[in-house]
């Protein structure tokens, strides 16, 4: 019979169970004193499980501490009906690396779930977040709790649609779409990573490959299983599409990788998810979740706000999007005629339509050339507190309203000729389903257009980002721009969408606090407008006492003084060579790491690695192969090396930050917050710019001590950490290791 290990003493168990006054992270209000005990009885077997046959495992009260927090928000859940959402089942949980949060969440979610039937989904801020729960830790758990069912959930845009894949091979309808211009009109190909063009025929080599792998089972139709990643252009034209699909009347519905895959995963008492996923789909109402009745963990919740603000913005070019309309009449208009009449459109009417949506983008398209808003110099044109002209709103309303009529047009076209008619041979019905499916996924971006006419036309009292970018196609042969809108946070979206529907959530994260305090993520996320929030910072398990120390560089120059980069360049080969193993140096900027790379003694130089020469993973497993033989190695890394990196003992005993990491508002949405705190007399560089890099430079630092045996010195080459007024709020937020200040 299997011992049962328990995971902490009583007296610390007691300790952090027994406080008094009780804090609100620990409130039991609300929950029925019968179904607490029993929840807790549960949820200390399963511990005491995890803690006898986890790999390694040790008990740690933090973990502890943040279990039982999590256990009372998702006790606290609401019913669907439930008006009282005052926040008892929300919370925000800041866990250091260490802690064992993954643990903690899992077990409260697992317990919360069985005794309120309701499921739980785990979201992480990214796919690969979610392929390493769902492929290391989760399994681990499942070896301990045999009954846990657990799944992953992707986006449909994830799977392959087998109808679409055929019909690319067959060459069939692909007339009716066109093509890169309607990819162009509402996704920004710049922002992507460029690709090489391929030839027709080794694009359709990989279709046919594809398919066949498909059919013999040896690929279940996730893009991320694939052993190489396909060409983007390619997998735009075979990917599943909400409004490009026929549903149960399709006739690879049973063989479907997406509908198999949400089949398999509709069972899992747990499913994991994305960030992106879940407001996507609260955002058009699907059915995919029932948020009402499930139990939510929101891990790397830092992200959350930045990946809603995103999620809930709005783009499209203005004179793609008018010949992208011109190209829907004939399509429209030709499958409509195969329609019986009375369901066939009026074309006239249709055509009337359309014309009135082109008249309209040709205003706005004489109004940004006109006004020379936006050019080649200047390539983006804000409006100031997201005030457009006034004689453009009316335009903009009018649009919107023609879109929204087009569109339901177009839906019912769609649908029509997806319904199956019995009096057509076998490949005129399949023709014409096809039709329908690609015809629908016109409505998509009809739809997006429409809400981005009533955003612009829209000026509420905490107004959105509203602004223009310049668009010029490689060549110059074609010239346009793109209409944009955003709101200014993601605040209000989350309180309504996410907040306000949820029947319990928990945020978790390493680093939800900036400059000790949950005051930013508050803000940014919308949870501020529920009182009774619980929040919670569990101790970290690491003595930074004892682990390490924090060093201010004995800079003469402040990086505001043009002579500090010729500085650095002098001061850093020094404090590298006073360590023997792994080092990791943090840049700002590019063109900082570069001059400093340059500047490096030859030998010295042979031992750096740098970002952009090596892929990250290659670079991590050379890194990791030369400490292991006893050299030193150091890692020169721009921004994206400070966060989801992990070298443990001597991989990193040294970690260097060039300057304190600051970024001035260089987007138009963040252009606008800054300008819109600014009117209501709010100082923006104290309510964003601070908070912001204290979470940035809390996670940098956090990169030295990885486990309960480091030791790393994490040094700063900018003494504005200590001269300046903000530093004492930025060294508040970080780890608390001792500070050491250059001498005088």
């Amino acid at each position: 019979m299997k011992s049962k290990v328990k995971p902490l003493p009583a007296e610390q168990k007691e300790e952090i169970a027994t406080s008094e006054p009780l804090p609100a992270y620990a409130s039991e209000e609300g929950i029925d004193p019968e179904l607490l005990e029993t929840a807790r009885v549960r949820l200390e077997l399963l511990y005491g499980e995890v803690a006898a046959d986890w790999p390694g495992f040790i008990a740690r009260p933090g973990q502890y501490q943040m279990m039982q927090a999590a256990l009372l928000t998702f006790l606290s859940a609401k019913a669907p009906e439930d008006a009282d959402r005052s926040g008892r089942q929300l919370a925000q949980l800041e866990a250091g690396t260490g802690t064992g949060k993954t643990v903690a969440y899992c077990l409260a979610a697992i317990v919360a779930s069985e005794i309120l039937k309701k499921p739980v989904v785990v979201s992480t801020a990214t796919v690969a977040l979610q392929e390493q729960l769902f492929q290391k830790d989760l399994p681990r758990l499942a070896k301990i709790i045999p009954d846990l069912r657990f799944d992953i959930l992707k986006g449909r845009a994830r799977y392959v649609c087998q109808s679409r894949l055929e019909g690319v091979i067959n060459d069939v309808a692909q007339d009716m779409l066109p093509g890169d211009m309607f990819q162009d009109a509402f996704i920004d190909t710049r922002r992507q990573q460029e690709v090489i063009p391929r030839d027709r025929g080794q694009a359709m080599r990989w279709f046919k490959s594809t398919e066949k792998k498909l059919n013999n089972g040896s690929w279940d139709g996730d893009v991320d299983s694939l052993a190489q990643t396909p060409d983007p252009q390619d997998w735009r034209q075979v990917q599943a599409n909400a409004h490009a699909c026929n549903g149960g009347r399709c006739e690879f519905f049973k063989s479907c990788a997406f509908f198999k895959a949400r089949r398999q995963a509709a069972g899992a008492t747990l499913q994991v998810a994305n960030h992106a996923l879940i407001l996507a789909t609260l955002q058009n109402e699907s059915t995919l979740i029932d948020a009402g009745n499930t139990l939510f963990v929101f891990d790397e919740a830092h992200h959350l706000p930045s990946i809603a603000a995103e999620q809930f913005s709005y783009r499209a070019r203005i004179g793609t999007s008018s010949k992208l309309l011109t190209s829907l009449r004939t399509v429209a208009l030709r499958h409509g005629k195969t329609l019986p009449a009375s369901t066939r459109p009026d074309p006239v009417a249709f055509a009337q339509l359309i014309t009135g949506c082109t008249d309209k983008l040709s205003v706005l398209e004489r109004f940004w050339i006109d006004a020379g808003l936006v050019s080649a110099e200047k390539d983006v044109h804000r409006f100031t507190q997201g005030e457009i002209p006034q004689d453009l709103i009316p335009e903009c309303e009018e649009l919107a309203n023609l879109l929204g009529s087009v569109n339901r047009t177009v839906e019912r076209i769609a649908e029509a000729l997806m319904e199956q008619d019995e009096s057509l041979s076998v490949s005129e019905r399949d023709e014409q389903t096809r039709a329908g499916v690609e015809l629908g996924v016109y409505v998509s971006r009809l739809g997006t257009l429409e809400k981005l006419m009533r955003s612009w036309a829209t000026h509420d009292k905490i107004p959105w980002a509203k602004w223009l970018e310049w668009v010029e196609d490689a060549g110059g042969t074609n010239i346009d721009a793109w209409l944009c809108a955003s709101p200014m946070t993601a605040a209000q979206v989350l309180s309504k969408n996410l907040w306000k529907t949820v029947s319990a959530a928990v945020c978790t994260s390493a680093t939800l606090t900036a400059c000790g305090s949950f005051d930013f993520f508050d803000r940014m996320s919308g949870m501020n407008r529920f009182p009774e929030r619980r929040s919670l910072v569990v101790d970290s398990p690491f003595d930074y006492a004892t682990q390490g120390e924090l060093r201010i560089a004995p800079m003469k120059h402040s990086p505001k003084n043009s002579e500090f980069s010729g500085e650095l360049c002098l001061k850093l080969p020094g404090l590298l060579l006073a360590h023997e193993h792994g080092q990791l140096v943090l840049f700002t900027s590019r063109k900082q790491m570069q001059a400093c790379h340059a500047a490096l003694p030859a030998a010295l130089e042979k031992q750096v690695l740098m970002q952009g020469v090596l892929s990250r993973v290659e670079l991590l497993k050379e890194h990791s192969r030369r400490v292991k033989q006893g050299e030193r190695s150091i890692i020169f890394g721009l921004q994206s090396f400070g966060e989801g990196i992990d070298l443990p003992g001597e991989l990193c005993e040294h970690v260097v930050i060039d300057k304190l990491p600051f970024t001035p508002p260089n987007s138009p949405v963040e252009e606008a917050l800054s300008e819109w705190l600014g009117t209501q007399g709010r100082d923006p560089f104290l309510e964003l710019s601070v908070p912001r890099t204290g979470m940035k430079l809390a996670q940098w630092a956090g990169r030295g001590v990885r486990t309960v045996t480091d030791r790393a010195v994490i040094t700063i080459c900018d003494t504005r950490l200590i001269s300046m007024r903000y530093g004492q709020a930025l060294l508040d937020g970080m780890p608390p290791f001792p500070v050491v200040r250059p001498r005088a």
